[in-house]
């Protein structure tokens, strides 16, 4: 049979022990903050705590293997056989929900969900399948008469099926983000970098437990991060809130090019509250979701959507040649006249729109500025507005008018 060579080091047994136990802490900190901070548990939070919960599960069966492996006591060789098989199993497992948890982050979508994943499973149930059989033949490691564990070099296929579904979930957020221009704090790479280096370090040097602890850190980063996401999206518009907006333009401000204008526009929806009024509330949910996806569809360079505050809406971008504030102003009402010819949108959208240069000495004139021409705009919407009611009206009492003539001309000739 071949073996790794590599695999027959000495175990520190102390370190396996120290790192898991951190990795299982890490996870308990996690799982006790999440239990007192979320009141409702969306599928999206079912996947994370069940990832946590693995990794504990991950953190102590890592312990158990490396503490039997050599024992002599009775049924020690089966546990040891038994211990690292479930641990395989759920190394591939735990990958699975990580690709099912960032599908669904992006997507949000169960159909689709419903559709893939069940073809996505194929490499983890085949990976079950081994494991099962590696219990009575030995395929990726066997246990030998003096229960010393080893690595055949068919074990690299199930780090592969680990690897890729980490990988291929690494890629569908970076895909969807520059596809559907969707605001994720999802740091893939900081939970990706560490996992990656942790198994790479295990499968080269047996007798170290760095895999669980490192994806314990990477979890641990990620529930951070998902912190922020509560903080900074606006969960009906998943757009940035007014919260992010001034961190992102101090960030722009900082990483502009030499010479370069921070632009934004300010946009308020058209008569929102007789919407809301006529059509209800979640009708002006729905306009609002679908600007947001007009404003995203219409920034085509690097910038920032952000609902502002109720109807009202930001832009920020830097000015280049490829984006003027003209331009984008142009593309905004272009796509709006589209959505409005569709049908797609529940009632007719209509905007208006103020313009400003973004200085980071004088922030209140920033707002002051687009607030003015926005409001300037919207002025120009109502009066127009006015005339063509007043047009229509004069309109129907004329029609009115030349009706009554008709009815009364046959008396007068008669």
């Amino acid at each position: 049979m071949m073996m790794i060579s590599m695999l027959e080091g000495e175990i520190n047994l102390q370190a396996v022990v120290i790192a898991n136990v951190l990795g299982f802490g890490l996870m308990l900190i996690v799982m006790l903050n999440k239990r007192y901070r979320r009141k409702i548990i969306t599928l999206d939070d079912k996947l994370y705590n069940w990832m946590c919960y693995l990794c504990m599960v991950l953190c102590l069966v890592e312990i158990a293997t490396f503490w039997v492996d050599g024992k002599g006591f009775s049924g020690a060789r089966q546990l040891n056989v038994g211990g690292n098989a479930l641990l395989y199993l759920l190394s591939a497992l735990f990958a699975y929900l990580w690709c099912f948890y960032l599908d669904y982050k992006c997507f949000s979508d169960l159909h689709r969900l419903r559709r893939w994943y069940g073809l996505a499973a194929i490499p983890a149930v085949g990976v079950l399948l081994v494991c099962v059989a590696n219990l009575f033949v030995p395929i990726m490691f066997w246990v030998g008469e003096d229960n010393q564990f080893y690595r055949t070099n068919w074990v690299v296929v199930c780090y592969m099926v680990t690897f890729g579904y980490l990988a291929a979930g690494a890629l569908l957020v970076f895909w969807h983000r520059r596809k559907e221009n969707k605001y994720l704090f999802m740091p893939v790479m900081t939970f990706i970098i560490p996992v990656y280096l942790g198994c790479l370090a295990q499968l080269l040097c047996y007798g170290i437990a760095t895999i669980w602890v490192s994806v314990a850190l990477g979890l641990t980063v990620l529930y951070i991060n998902l912190q922020k996401e509560q903080v900074y999206l606006d969960p009906l518009t998943a757009l940035y809130n007014r919260n992010y907006l001034m961190h992102y333009l101090q960030a722009l401000s900082q990483r502009r090019r030499k010479g370069g204008r921070i632009l934004g526009l300010l946009l308020d929806v058209n008569d929102f509250k007789q919407i809301n009024d006529t059509y209800g509330h979640l009708c002006g949910d729905e306009v609002l979701q679908q600007m947001a996806r007009i404003l995203q569809l219409a920034l085509e360079v690097p910038g920032a959507v952000i609902r502002y505050g109720g109807d009202e809406f930001v832009v920020i971008w830097e000015e280049s040649p490829q984006e003027s504030g003209q331009q984008l102003q142009e593309k905004i009402h272009r796509y709006l006249a589209v959505c409005n010819a569709s049908g797609k949108s529940p009632c007719p959208i209509s905007v208006s729109i103020g313009m400003g240069e973004f200085d980071l000495e004088n922030v209140d004139a920033f707002f002051h500025d687009m607030d003015k021409r926005m409001y300037s705009q919207k002025q120009d919407y109502y009066q127009k507005l006015g005339r063509d009611r007043r047009r229509a009206r004069d309109a129907t009492i004329q029609r009115k008018g030349e009706g009554e003539h008709h009815e009364i001309q046959p008396q007068i000739t008669h």
